[in-house]
């Protein structure tokens, strides 16, 4: 992850979708976890709404802009780790925004697996893959991973039932101003009850 991206989104707000997903949380322990948190946007949001929150990042940005940011905050708890390296401890709502993708290859059927593990029946995981027309997947396809609608299908609906899907095919700038080619799926899951 870019150092500078935790400057340029200190001032965001959280993403819009973890409202949404809020609208279908049941009624479990208020516990989350946020992937590739960043300047802690999400987080701040969600701590606002009373949650714990286990928050990771590989930038040494974001791990000096969180520790400042929530330092008097005793539910919020920062990570210095990748997805590769992360021990997921048991939570409600997993939220894997615009940084699962950022995952080794390698190591994203062990990641998804964790997550899994980590969400109890009822769980909701917030998560943004990328399509295969994506600018990224199509430059770097041994970085990035690129998926259809039926991966998705085959990755996730065994264990989850999907709430939400939207997919998205356009050119939108990033934070520094770059103008990139995006094909993105967002989408909000919940671990089914067996």
């Amino acid at each position: 992850m870019n150092e500078k991206f935790v400057q340029l989104s200190r001032e965001l707000k959280h993403r819009p979708i973890l409202e949404k997903a809020l609208g279908y949380f049941p009624n479990l322990p208020l516990v989350a976890i946020d992937c590739g948190c960043g300047a802690g946007n999400e987080s701040a949001y969600l701590l606002s709404k009373g949650f714990n929150v286990h928050a990771f990042d590989i930038s040494i940005e974001a791990q000096k802009f969180c520790a400042e940011r929530f330092k008097d905050d005793s539910k919020f708890i920062f990570y210095h780790e990748s997805f590769e390296d992360f021990n997921f401890p048991s939570a409600s709502l997993i939220i894997a925004s615009s940084s699962l993708f950022f995952c080794d290859p390698s190591y994203f059927d062990r990641v998804i697996k964790r997550i899994i593990n980590a969400l109890p029946e009822g769980g909701i995981l917030v998560v943004d893959l990328l399509g295969t027309q994506d600018e990224w997947v199509i430059r770097e396809p041994k970085k990035f991973i690129g998926f259809t609608y039926q991966d998705i299908v085959d990755l996730f609906l065994y264990d989850f039932n999907l709430l939400f899907h939207k997919e998205m095919n356009e050119n939108l700038p990033l934070l520094n101003g770059y103008i990139k080619s995006w094909h993105l799926h967002m989408l909000i899951l919940q671990k089914s009850n067996f």
